[in-house]
């Protein structure tokens, strides 16, 4: 294993090469890192100990602004790669150990945002003046493209075709995350990522670009939402036309779907469904619509798990991610997208999310904004 320190002591990353083929016969290398540490403090009677909100890896006048409305970690958030393509992300939080942290243990990774401060995002433009926290972070940063994002169930995904997320030498890139820790015991913990990727000089893709689609767009990705069932929504008229190539979502538990639909043309480009143990208390207390391909009715119930099924305690586990590379239907500028998130809650809460990350191919843009 090879040790890089930056930032001080208590900045550690880890990074664990290998190399691997793809079957396109380019040349592929497997990263693992390792950001952190991040302590949790203890629970109490009066709630978990949290790090709500924290952000990592902002620059030093950042941080001295951004630390103004929200929390601010010292470590670096390094880079598996640059000037090359990611083509898979592997998301996980482990202990200082190595092991994995998660609900057995008593710890959450309630969500992680990556985002690249050095691009602007397509859905959430950056604005310092925004009420919207992402977009006044945006403002702050210089961009904060959001380009992954994780929740408990850690859900991978890779990127279809011949298509890579491209990694510039001078991207910088950072974090904004949730974890929680249910133990009466604080407790040290670390982000672990395994990325696949290739040279971008010795193999040319097809780059992509992220878009983000969230209920709480802009804001901290937190909804209220009641008891009972809710088909929530959230338009974008698009602004590019574009292919998704890949795309997967989050919800919590009792979450049973959650869609990325073109109104325009009633095609349905994903529907990622959320899955859960046999026998688990937290699958959702009624049915989906079942009305067309964005409601289905059920969820999925898992009986294995990558990182042990087990550790979930019975939690949501899982949400299915769609793989179209360049054959899935093509969205056209202006026309109208929305997502629809079916909840079904027993009781009601102000803290539900629904989220779908994904990579597009654009049709041709001249800057950030100005596209066809």
């Amino acid at each position: 294993m090879n040790t890089a320190k930056s930032g001080g002591p208590a900045a550690l990353v880890a990074l664990t090469v290998a190399l691997v083929f793809s079957t396109a016969n380019a040349q592929e290398q497997q990263t693992t890192v390792r950001w952190g540490p991040i302590e949790l403090p203890a629970a109490t009677a009066e709630g978990p100990g949290e790090k709500h909100n924290e952000v990592a890896g902002a620059s030093d006048f950042s941080k001295l602004l951004i630390g103004l409305f929200t929390s601010v970690a010292d470590y670096a958030v390094t880079k598996p790669c640059q000037d090359c393509y990611i083509t898979s992300i592997e998301p996980n939080l482990v202990l200082a150990d190595g092991s994995i942290a998660n609900f057995n243990n008593g710890t959450m990774l309630h969500h992680v945002v990556n985002m690249n401060f050095s691009r602007p995002d397509v859905t959430c433009r950056p604005n310092i003046f925004s009420d919207k926290p992402i977009q006044r972070l945006g403002g702050l940063s210089g961009g904060n493209e959001r380009f992954f994002a994780a929740g408990n169930e850690r859900t991978r995904i890779a990127i279809s075709g011949d298509y890579g997320y491209f990694v510039g030498e001078g991207d910088d890139w950072g974090l904004v995350y949730h974890l929680m820790n249910m133990s009466p015991q604080p407790k040290t913990v670390y982000f672990e990522y395994k990325f696949t990727w290739v040279d971008a000089e010795q193999v040319e893709l097809d780059r992509v670009r992220p878009i983000w689609i969230d209920i709480d767009q802009c804001g901290y990705s937190e909804y209220e939402v009641p008891a009972g069932y809710s088909d929530i929504e959230w338009a974008w008229e698009a602004d590019r036309s574009h292919k998704v190539t890949d795309i997967g979502g989050h919800l919590h538990n009792y979450g049973l779907s959650i869609a990325w639909r073109n109104e325009t043309t009633g095609d349905n480009l994903c529907t990622s469904v959320a899955g859960y143990a046999p026998g688990s208390s937290s699958v959702p207390v009624g049915s989906g619509t079942g009305a067309d391909a964005a409601h289905p009715l059920s969820v999925n119930t898992v009986t294995s798990d990558p990182l042990g099924l087990g550790n979930y305690n019975g939690n949501i586990s899982d949400m299915t991610v769609c793989h179209a590379g360049d054959s899935g239907p093509g969205v056209s500028k202006g026309d109208l997208m929305q997502t629809h998130a079916q909840i079904y809650r027993p009781n009601a809460t102000d803290h539900d999310m629904g989220i779908m990350i994904g990579f597009m191919d654009e049709e041709f843009c001249i800057t950030n904004y100005w596209c066809f």
